[in-house]
């Protein structure tokens, strides 16, 4: 008896231990696993809204409210919904002839409403539906596989003063409300610069073309003075915040933001002393985007005989083996 109690004991211990392992292993298992939540889904507005094309679209409808204001919304709307139909009509018609599925032409859209706040509400409706369609044709017909050459809006405003004989107001920028309104157009044109990383870019522009012609002024004032006033002020600081920044047709490197820009505002200021009228911050704009796209040319170049080389030195080797 003495020998096996021990033993008895030992058992029933261990008994007890897998039970008690059972019971808790049981219980755990009955516990529901929680699942991992859900990301929160916005809605469509919302989240378009909250991407650099949205945040613009948002700034050109405020300037789109203030600007009827004085222009007056019974010439200004219809002239506006023309220049938008005949970009993004266009730019539906182009993607079902290469049967791409439906999207929102949301790039034509902005296109048409720039073509809309430079051209003057005056202008023939059907003069503007046809300048904002070849804002949206010169972005696909003028263009390499990966990038458009030109501003879409910038290339057709350009083109259609010869063409179409079209004037340009510049109304969207708010030249015709009092001053504290351009700090409306100031406040805009600074947040989506600073969403989209080109502030290098528009204060070379700006820089570039104010300090020339203040240079100018020390010369002769009475032939620059009005490019500080409206409209022509207004006017440099739209195309400098809202056309020259155009992510497609604008640099990314700061060294080339700067660049870009000291040039743009060089000939936007020989082409007013030249008298180029009108289109002389357009010409600035057009030649930036020459220079871009021979500076992407030139990297391209550059990029497929780096990686050239190697495979010609295999060749060589194998070759003399």
């Amino acid at each position: 008896m003495g020998g096996t109690a021990p033993g008895a004991i030992h058992v029933t211990t261990t008994k007890g231990r897998k039970d008690s392992l059972m019971r808790t292993t049981a219980s755990v298992q009955a516990i529901p696993a929680r699942r991992p939540a859900s990301p929160v889904r916005l809605h469509p507005v919302r989240q378009f809204l909250r991407t650099p094309k949205g945040s613009l679209l948002a700034i050109f409808l405020a300037l789109l409210g203030l600007g009827t204001t004085a222009v007056g919304w019974q010439a200004a709307l219809p002239h506006m919904v023309a220049a938008v139909l005949g970009a993004s009509l266009t730019d539906l018609v182009v993607a079902r002839f290469e049967q791409r599925p439906f999207a929102l032409p949301s790039s034509a859209l902005l296109s048409g409403m720039i073509v809309g706040f430079v051209l003057g509400p005056a202008t023939p409706w059907a003069v503007t539906a046809a300048v904002g369609s070849l804002a949206t044709l010169s972005k696909h017909l003028l263009a390499t596989n990966r990038w458009h050459l030109f501003n879409p809006a910038g290339f057709a405003l350009l083109l259609s003063v010869p063409l179409l004989g079209t004037a340009q107001s510049w109304w969207g920028a708010l030249p015709d409300l009092p001053w504290p309104f351009l700090l409306v157009l100031l406040a805009g044109g600074a947040f989506i610069v600073d969403r989209i990383n080109k502030a290098p870019l528009v204060l070379a522009f700006l820089g570039t073309s104010f300090g020339l012609f203040t240079a100018l002024a020390l010369v002769n004032p009475g032939a620059v003075a009005e490019l500080f006033r409206a409209p022509f002020l207004q006017a440099t600081l739209f195309l400098a915040l809202f056309m020259l920044t155009d992510p497609p047709t604008s640099p990314s490197r700061y060294r080339d933001q700067v660049a870009i820009g000291v040039l743009a505002g060089a000939v936007s200021c020989a082409g007013q002393l030249l008298g180029a009228g009108q289109s002389y911050l357009l010409l600035g704009l057009l030649a930036g985007n020459v220079a871009l796209n021979c500076r992407r040319w030139l990297g391209e170049r550059h990029k497929s005989r780096r990686l050239a080389g190697p495979r010609a030195g295999g060749l060589a080797v194998s070759a003399g083996r």
